[in-house]
């Protein structure tokens, strides 16, 4: 599988050898027509299943981020801003959502 946006480790990325990443943080799926169930369906579940930490599906139509985490049977749904601040990091990172999903 492809995501649209992964986040990984620095030491599994800074190589540029894909084989080294390993360790998912943060994976984001981006609807279309073509890729709805299967972002929020299968490939929802084998990310869960591998135990990425947190998983977004991005609805640029009904402008809204579904936030699921490992062990979700729900989505938390952010319509505002995501907030994501993993271990280790100085400051969170925040999306506001009202930008992300402005006509350009």
């Amino acid at each position: 599988m492809q995501p649209d946006v992964f986040v990984a480790p620095w030491d599994e990325i800074r190589t540029l050898d894909w084989r080294r990443v390993q360790t998912l943080l943060l994976v984001a799926e981006v609807l279309s027509p073509g890729s709805h169930r299967g972002d929020r369906g299968a490939k929802r579940r084998l990310y869960q299943e591998a135990g990425v930490p947190l998983y977004w599906v991005v609805d640029p139509i009904a402008h809204r981020v579904e936030c699921w985490t490992a062990g979700a049977t729900k989505p938390v749904v952010v319509h505002d801003a995501l907030r994501w601040h993993p271990a280790g990091a100085r400051t969170a990172f925040t999306l506001d959502l009202e930008t992300l999903f402005a006509p350009v």
